[in-house]
C-alpha cells in the first residue's frame, strides 16, 4: 500500500484478497517472495512463471527501509538469483519505473496496447493520434535504452 499511497500514477488498488486468491488459483504460476528484518516484513515481490521465463509483477516496500537498504535492488538481485538457481532462463520485468532497470541493463520488451472506440470516424482520429499522445514517447528515462528505437 506505501507504493501505491506513494505514487502519483495509479492503477487498481491490489487487496490482500487478491493475492490470496492468486495464489490459491495460479499456485503453479505464482511465486510470493518476502524480506524480513526480524519480525517485521520489509518488502514483497509477487512473480509469474511460465516456460523459461520468470516475470516480477508486483513489488511492496516498507519505505521506513526501502531507501536505506536499497530494496528495489535487493529485490531484483534475490529474485533473479533464485530463479537462476531454479533453471529460469530469462526475467521479465514489469513496465514503469525504468531508472533502475536502465542502471541494471535491462532490454525494452514490447507491449501492444489496443484501443478501439465505437464510432469509426473516432478510430480513424485516434490512429493518427495515438502514436503522439502514448506516455513512454515523452518517457525521457526510456530514450537512454539501447533498444528504443526498436519499440517505434
Amino acid at each position: 500500500m506505501q507504493i501505491y499511497e506513494r505514487s502519483s500514477f495509479h492503477f487498481e488498488k491490489l487487496t490482500k484478497d487478491y493475492f490470496r486468491r492468486l495464489g490459491d488459483e495460479m499456485s503453479d504460476k505464482a511465486r510470493f517472495f518476502t524480506w524480513y528484518r526480524g519480525n517485521t516484513l520489509m518488502a514483497f515481490a509477487l512473480c509469474m512463471v511460465q516456460d523459461d521465463d520468470i516475470y516480477a509483477e508486483y513489488i511492496g516496500l516498507d519505505y521506513a527501509f526501502a531507501l536505506d537498504l536499497h530494496l528495489y535492488h535487493t529485490i531484483s538481485r534475490d529474485v533473479i538469483s533464485w530463479a537462476m538457481a531454479h533453471g529460469y532462463k530469462r526475467f521479465r520485468s514489469s513496465g514503469l519505473n525504468y531508472d533502475p532497470k536502465l542502471h541494471m541493463r535491462h532490454r525494452l520488451d514490447p507491449i501492444d496496447l489496443y484501443v478501439r472506440h465505437v464510432s469509426p470516424v473516432a478510430n480513424w482520429i485516434m490512429q493518427l493520434a495515438l502514436p503522439w499522445i502514448v506516455p513512454v514517447r515523452y518517457d525521457a528515462t526510456l530514450r537512454k535504452f539501447a533498444d528504443y528505437r526498436r519499440m517505434w
